[in-house]
């Protein structure tokens, strides 16, 4: 399972498991998951969420900022051992049975072999995909304009599942 380790000053101070289903909030408010009580901390500072199979950082406004390996982020999607600065403290991220079970699965088959699809159902699925998108994402070679728009719409989208 994956898990968060708060750290101040390079001292470990706990461990967080964190749920693949459920998101886990941070801030110096008691309701959080990971209360860092810490003047520094907003009252509801960052969350990490769920999504498919793997976990997102989002920033939730605060007044000093989240921070992903040194860099300002609004939204990141954490990857094994990012180091995530709030406050004065540090979260590191840790993925690693995440990794292993994954690494497993891909042990199972020969990585560098591309296998064969039946060729009518990837076409099937390819035309349904193609069906269901809206009607303001181009396909083809896409203009810059398009590309704007494409962007904007997926966007829009990532907004709304992240709230």
């Amino acid at each position: 399972m994956p898990k968060i380790t708060l750290c101040f000053k390079d001292v470990k101070i706990r461990e967080y498991p964190i749920a693949e289903r459920q998101p886990l909030t941070i801030g110096r408010r008691h309701s959080n998951d990971i209360v860092i009580d810490n003047p520094a901390v907003s009252g509801n500072h960052a969350r990490i969420e769920p999504v498919a199979t793997t976990f997102i950082l989002k920033d939730l406004d605060s007044t000093n900022g989240t921070f992903v390996n040194e860099e300002k982020i609004a939204i990141h999607i954490l990857r094994h051992n990012d180091v995530i600065l709030i406050g004065n403290h540090k979260l590191i991220f840790d993925c690693s049975d995440h990794l292993k079970a994954s690494s497993k699965v891909r042990d199972d088959y020969d990585v560098g072999k591309t296998r064969v699809l039946n060729v009518k159902s990837y076409h099937d699925l390819n035309k349904k995909s193609a069906d269901s998108l809206p009607s303001e994402v181009h396909h083809g070679h896409d203009s810059e304009g398009q590309k704007a728009n494409n962007l904007s719409f997926f966007s829009r989208l990532l907004r709304k599942i992240l709230g």
